[in-house]
């Protein structure tokens, strides 16, 4: 069996509902002057994200001492939701069109936090592919609240070309974890080819 090291294969994009219609209308017009390639704003947006930072798991563990002194350690009785390291999602984008992309979400983080009908953004979602472009597991993260939006630095000194991101951070209530592949996507043993050198 050949392992493979490749990593980061993901699909992850922002809810189809993420940005308000009212933005839309407005930054269109801006993509059709640019001859940006997308559709629309949202795949424009999408286009500029780099990394999504997943939480980690760690809980405290529980002391209890026992007769004569003897120490014995026990899991936490705590909801298993609660055990990640942050219940935080970190989005990294690039910088790109004069900061457009960054001034777009500055304005739809304004628009949700002024959005009192709905508390929270629609879920997240995170899809893991393997080396055949299969989907393996699908995360998704519930009751999103956008939290922060990274400060941008306007600077005359910085006219060369080069890399700049800025971070998202959303918080989230909930996280569930779904695998995804069945067995008709599966290689069953009998379906290998058996491959022999021919000398």
């Amino acid at each position: 069996m050949r392992l493979s090291t490749q990593n980061s294969a993901f699909i992850f994009q922002l809810p189809s509902d993420f940005i308000p219609q009212e933005i839309i209308r407005t930054y269109q017009p801006i993509l059709e002057k640019n001859w940006v390639q997308y559709d629309n704003v949202l795949d424009y947006l999408n286009s500029t994200i780099k990394s999504v930072d997943f939480p980690g798991i760690s809980f405290k563990i529980e002391e209890q001492i026992m007769i004569r002194g003897k120490k014995r350690n026990f899991k936490p009785s705590i909801n298993v939701q609660d055990i990640l390291t942050t219940r935080e999602l970190s989005i990294v984008f690039r910088s790109v069109d004069s900061d457009l992309n960054y001034m777009l979400l500055y304005d739809i983080i304004s628009k949700h936090y002024l959005d009192v009908e709905n508390l929270h953004v629609n879920p997240f979602t995170i899809q893991t592919l393997d080396i055949h472009r299969d989907v393996i597991y699908t995360v998704k993260f519930f009751e999103m609240i956008v939290k922060t939006i990274t400060n941008k630095v306007f600077d005359y000194s910085q006219q060369k070309l080069q890399d700049k991101e800025f971070t998202m951070t959303v918080n989230f209530n909930f996280i569930d974890v779904e695998f995804n592949l069945n067995q008709s996507k599966v290689l069953e043993l009998g379906e290998v080819p058996t491959i022999v050198q021919v000398i």
